[in-house]
C-alpha cells in the first residue's frame, strides 16, 4: 500500500501549474500547422508562453513547428513553437520560441481583449 500518495499529487499538480509564466485562455481557436501544406488545428489553453494543439497526427518531442492562430481582435498570428509533450489521439502541448515583435504584441493584445470579454461575462 501507497502512503502519501495523495498528497505527491497535489504537488505534482502545483509544481506543473507553477511552470507557466503566463495566464491561458481555454479556447478552441482555429490554427493551422505551416509546412508544405497548410493543416488546420484546433488550439486550446493558449497562452502568451505556448499552447496545446489538438491534432490526430503523432508528433514527437522537440520538434519545431510553424502556427498560425486566429484570434478576436487581432486576426492571424503566426509563431514558431517547439513541441514539449504529446498525448498520443488527443495531440500535443508547445511553447512559443523566436517570436517576433509583432507577433508577441499581436498575441498579447487578443488575450487581453479576451480577459476584458470574459470578464464581462461572469
Amino acid at each position: 500500500m501507497l502512503t502519501g500518495f495523495t498528497g505527491l499529487t497535489a504537488r505534482v499538480e502545483v509544481a506543473v501549474e507553477d511552470r507557466r509564466e503566463s495566464d491561458r485562455i481555454p479556447g478552441p481557436f482555429d490554427a493551422w500547422r505551416v509546412g508544405s501544406l497548410e493543416t488546420p488545428v484546433r488550439i486550446y489553453d493558449l497562452g502568451l508562453g505556448g499552447c496545446f494543439v489538438h491534432a490526430m497526427h503523432e508528433q514527437e518531442q522537440g520538434v519545431i513547428v510553424m502556427l498560425k492562430v486566429e484570434l478576436p481582435e487581432v486576426g492571424l498570428v503566426e509563431m514558431k513553437a517547439e513541441t514539449l509533450y504529446r498525448r498520443p489521439g488527443f495531440g500535443f502541448a508547445v511553447r512559443f520560441i523566436d517570436v517576433t515583435a509583432e507577433a508577441a504584441e499581436r498575441l498579447e493584445r487578443g488575450l487581453k481583449a479576451m480577459q476584458r470579454g470574459a470578464r464581462r461575462h461572469d
